[in-house]
């Protein structure tokens, strides 16, 4: 195959990507499952209404403490939100929640309170999870720090931080209370990394590089 035959102009790209044909149906769905995943009631009820699209009161029940939990851990209060997965038997969740919470610590100041509390509620997930060690002492890093924002590691001090472990245990929850089945778009989103990693080994495309603007590589 012959070096023209392996690349894809733009115009060819873009030409056929207009010509697939997605039931507006499918696309309905994939929009409530995204509020319904990320905890948007609201638009989730009034997205179903004019979708016409039965969305059942157990399904909204199952988003309210979902929604709770978001945002005490927006807001910092990350005792609140573990109190309410207190039952959980889920680490992945309990850990996001106490090293934020040991974050929010340091981030108040509370040194000596920060190291006894990485000794008796941290530790104990690194015994048989040694690959959360790297995470757990970026965290402590911290606390060589007087002015946190002179730390290489200062971001996870932001607002950023917080809104990043309230997604991750969202999504958890989420997977939780669905036996395990994962967020629609998330795994879109998986299939088309995949995808896209095969295709550049075998021909140049634009390339999809910024999902969130619809952004591709230089066009061809």
């Amino acid at each position: 195959m012959n070096q023209a035959s392996n690349k894809i102009s733009a115009e060819d790209w873009h030409h056929n990507q207009n010509n697939i044909v997605i039931p507006k149906a499918k696309m309905n769905e994939l929009v409530l499952n995204f509020f319904i995943v990320e905890g948007y009631r609201d638009a989730a009820i009034e997205f179903s209404k004019e979708a016409g699209i039965q969305l059942s009161n157990k399904e909204l029940d199952k988003m309210i403490e979902r929604i709770e939990i978001k945002k005490n851990i927006l807001n910092g209060e990350i005792d609140s939100a573990l109190e309410k997965v207190s039952m959980s038997n889920n680490k992945q969740i309990l850990f996001k929640l106490k090293m934020q919470k040991l974050i929010e610590l340091i981030k108040n100041n509370e040194l000596d309170q920060a190291i006894s509390y990485a000794q008796n509620q941290i530790i104990e997930f690194l015994k048989d999870q040694p690959h959360l060690i790297d995470e757990t002492e970026k965290a402590m890093s911290l606390l060589a720090y007087k002015d946190l924002g002179k730390c290489p590691l200062s971001h996870l001090t932001q607002n950023s931080q917080r809104i990043k472990v309230a997604s991750e245990v969202n999504q958890q929850l989420f997977q939780d209370s669905q036996g395990n089945e994962q967020a629609k778009l998330t795994i879109l989103m998986k299939i088309l990394q995949w995808a896209q990693e095969i295709l550049n080994s075998k021909l140049e495309y634009p390339c999809l590089i910024d999902i969130s603007k619809g952004q591709f590589s230089k066009e061809q």
